[in-house]
């Protein structure tokens, strides 16, 4: 491993001056109790895992944990785990539910892929999220039978789009599912689906990422990745409370949340950040009362998971972007360890009851590895080994890594704790300020304050100042009310009261780096004041000052200015168990209800929902003496391609095809692939039902416009006069239209849904087609 590469992200950053614009708390923060010098050891050990980890959840009652894993994106390889924690050894592997994947030429078969999970303990069962099939499902821990799933095979419309993450509320008998554009609850016992919106005004895509519960607050913390917020929930009502944004030490550049964590004792929230190009990655530090900034952890390139052992206040937090865990002792702040798990994307933590971390990654960790829980992507069936082949291509299996580690916290009762003493100055009209009398040297200095309200029964603004104004800022502070730069440097920074006047600040020690002060001037014995002003910064405040009395005491025990990298022992791999069949049931049968034997082109209505063509209706119909519409089409034509990845543009190409229209990115597809060109005046009529004269020109295109000689006849109706008369000789040359009895084609026709469904089994079995899709 390349040292230097981890050594540049393990240093924590001094908080700027201009995050001392704090919002207030409507709480008073309780008084911490000393906090004792700590040294920290860290002792780990790796092992072989399961290919494609995703995330790891434990089971407090049964002291088992618990892995996803989902290997490649067709899932052709894919299990849930079950895990002793202590030895690493996989003691059950799941065989999940098989499903229809892909589209058109693409299609074939996957397992219902398990990326996020969650244990609930009080019945026993194992929640994973179907992120690929926009489904969950529930298991018996004990048996690993699936117990429900909302999958559907028919569903054109999902419940849960893209579900990530899935976390468990016993309280309020819900289990919280994160994903895209929402945060959905699904009843424990009935399985009732409710969702709720994250920024629906958004512009971008909204994706919710993985969230932890206060039970204390009755609150769902959720991270919104793209607005760089983390969004508050009210359990009790499943209603939005609130949101806060999150720290950047970079604003230029993107944030990212990805996870949180919470330390009622320190009253503070974790927030892990993946960043952008290794700009905001690691962690910042909140007041859990206000939510206020207090400081950043910078860690590695794309922090993800976090997790902490608030009993001791530990977090730890899992690196992406280079493969580590870091160790951060909360108590002081500071990241203490950096936990090795391989060359890149450590992907989620958890920890178990004796206090010992678990960690997965989807780094390559071996290759080509046997595992039982392989699909064959063309039948649908078992095919364990290490390869799996789709589409042609056999593809090797490799496995990823477990890594188990344990933190040694050992405290220096011998320190001095004379520091934590407190004490309150009270103002003539009740006001207060609470501090400690020996301030650590070097330590960021915590003041908190009650009943500062201004004449109209709000929570003051209050400016602070040391040594009555003999220390100046080298940056001005803001004002948080109107987010405008006080002039004034000596202005150390400014808190806003909450609604019944308490507040919490804390103010960076003053060094020659953040301000006017000299090291001798602040060493330790010196004596110092801190005042609280208000009066001037909010309307109509009253006129206040409180001044507070310190002594700077001795520095903290000193600690290493770098984490100490820790390199994992190797346990030998102790094997993958059999296959634990998980249900009988069949997920993969498409049956539209209304599509029997008396319909002409039954099986070619089969074959194109078995292909995931066509999704007909929410009521499971396929309507197929319907008419098909130009915008329906355009779905058919994207999904025969193999649903190829596209991002649709900002500006709709067609006038009359707005970009929240159902099959905008399907009818844009189809312009940028050249398979329509709309009307000259710029529209694409969605709506309109599409001729069978248009419909053999889009299937041309589509095959790439082939070479083709035109023969002297085709159809009797059909004449050079004809705007397509090209393409419709083609279908016919190519046995795509094989028009009526009497030898007409009748293009000026609307096509049917049924004799839509028989030309797209025709036109996919047409080697052009093919040659021309694999491109």
């Amino acid at each position: 491993m390349n040292l230097n590469k981890r050594n540049r992200f393990t240093t924590s950053a001094l908080v700027g001056m201009s995050a001392l614009s704090l919002l207030g708390s409507s709480f008073v923060v309780p008084a911490q109790a000393h906090e004792s010098a700590r040294s920290i050891s860290v002792d780990a050990q790796q092992t072989q895992g399961i290919p494609g980890q995703y995330q790891a959840a434990y089971s407090k009652t049964h002291n088992k944990m618990w892995v996803t894993g989902s290997f490649l994106r067709t899932n052709t390889v894919s299990t849930i785990a079950r895990v002793n924690p202590e030895t690493m050894k996989i003691e059950a592997v799941a065989e999940l539910p098989a499903a229809r994947s892909g589209t058109g030429v693409k299609a074939g078969f996957s397992y219902m892929g398990a990326f996020g999970i969650a244990v609930d303990d009080v019945n026993n069962t194992v929640w994973v999220t179907n992120t690929r099939t926009d489904s969950i499902s529930v298991y018996d821990q004990d048996t690993m039978e699936l117990l429900w799933t909302n999958y559907d095979v028919l569903a054109s419309e999902p419940d849960i789009e893209h579900p990530r993450s899935v976390i468990i509320d016993n309280k309020h008998n819900k289990a919280y599912i994160t994903g895209r554009y929402n945060v959905w609850s699904v009843d424990l016992t009935s399985h009732e689906i409710k969702n709720l919106a994250i920024k629906p005004e958004s512009d971008v895509r909204v994706l919710t990422m993985n969230p932890t519960i206060d039970e204390n607050a009755g609150l769902l913390y959720v991270p919104e990745r793209s607005s760089g917020t983390v969004q508050l929930i009210n359990l009790d009502t499943f209603t939005l409370a609130g949101e806060f944004t999150v720290h950047a030490d970079d604003p230029d550049a993107d944030v990212y949340p990805s996870g949180v964590a919470i330390d009622h004792s320190l009253r503070e929230i974790y927030i892990s950040s993946q960043g952008k190009d290794g700009k905001n990655s690691g962690v910042t530090v909140y007041d859990l009362d206000s939510h206020a900034f207090k400081k950043s952890i910078p860690f590695g390139t794309r922090a993800l998971g976090i997790v902490n052992d608030e009993e001791r206040d530990l977090v730890y937090v899992a690196d992406f972007g280079q493969g580590s865990v870091g160790v951060i002792d909360a108590a002081a702040g500071k990241l203490v360890a950096d936990v090795n798990t391989g060359e890149e994307k450590t992907n989620d933590l958890a920890l178990a009851n004796d206090g010992s971390v678990f960690a997965v990654d989807k780094g390559t960790y071996a290759e080509g590895v046997n595992v039982p829980f392989a699909l064959d992507f063309a039948t649908g069936k078992p095919a364990p080994g290490n390869k799996t082949m789709i589409l042609g291509e056999d593809i090797s299996i490799d496995a990823n890594s477990f890594t188990r580690f344990t933190v040694d916290v050992k405290t220096d009762d011998a320190a001095d704790a004379s520091h934590a003493e407190k004490d309150t100055v009270t103002n003539s009209d009740g006001a207060t300020v609470t501090g400690v009398k020996t301030a650590e040297n070097g330590k960021d200095l915590v003041f908190s304050g009650t009943g500062w309200t201004t004449k109209d029964g709000v929570g003051s603004v209050l400016a602070a100042k040391f040594d009555m104004g003999g220390v100046s800022v080298l940056e001005p502070v803001t004002n948080p009310v109107n987010g405008k730069a006080i002039p004034n440097k000596t202005v150390y920074g400014v808190v806003q009261a909450g609604a019944d006047g308490s507040w919490t600040a804390t103010l960076p020690f003053p060094t020659p780096e953040n301000s006017t002060a000299t090291a001798d001037e602040w060493a330790a014995g010196t004596e110092h004041s801190v005042t609280f002003l208000s009066g001037s910064l909010a309307q109509n405040d009253n006129g206040r000052s409180v001044t507070f009395d310190f002594t700077v005491g001795a520095p903290a025990a000193a600690m290493d200015s770098e984490a100490k990298v820790v390199e994992p022992t190797k346990v030998d791999f102790q094997g993958y168990p059999e296959l634990t069949k998980t249900t009988d049931k069949d997920f993969t049968v498409v049956s539209f209800k209304d599509n029997n034997d008396s319909v002409i082109f039954h099986n070619e209505i089969q074959w194109v929902g078995e292909h995931g063509v066509a999704k007909g209706w929410s009521d499971g119909t396929y309507r197929p003496f319907e008419n098909i519409d130009r915008g329906a089409m355009a779905a058919y034509m994207y999904r025969l391609a193999g649903s190829p990845r596209y991002h649709a543009p900002e500006e709709s190409p067609f006038k009359d095809v707005p970009t929240d229209h159902v099959f905008y990115k399907e009818i844009a597809w189809l312009h940028q692939a050249g398979i329509t060109t709309g009307w000259a005046d710029g529209t694409y009529r969605p709506s309109e039902p599409i001729k069978r004269d248009a419909m053999a020109a889009f299937f041309y295109r589509a095959a790439g416009s082939p070479e083709f000689t035109e023969p002297a006849h085709s159809f009797k109706d059909v004449s050079n006069a004809d705007i397509f008369h090209k393409e419709i000789a083609w279908m016919k040359e190519n046995g795509i239209s094989k028009g009526w009895e009497d030898n007409t084609y009748r293009p000026y026709e609307n096509n049917k849904r049924d004799a839509m469904a028989a030309f797209v089994y025709r036109f996919a079995q047409n080697a052009t087609f093919e040659a021309s899709a694999k491109k």
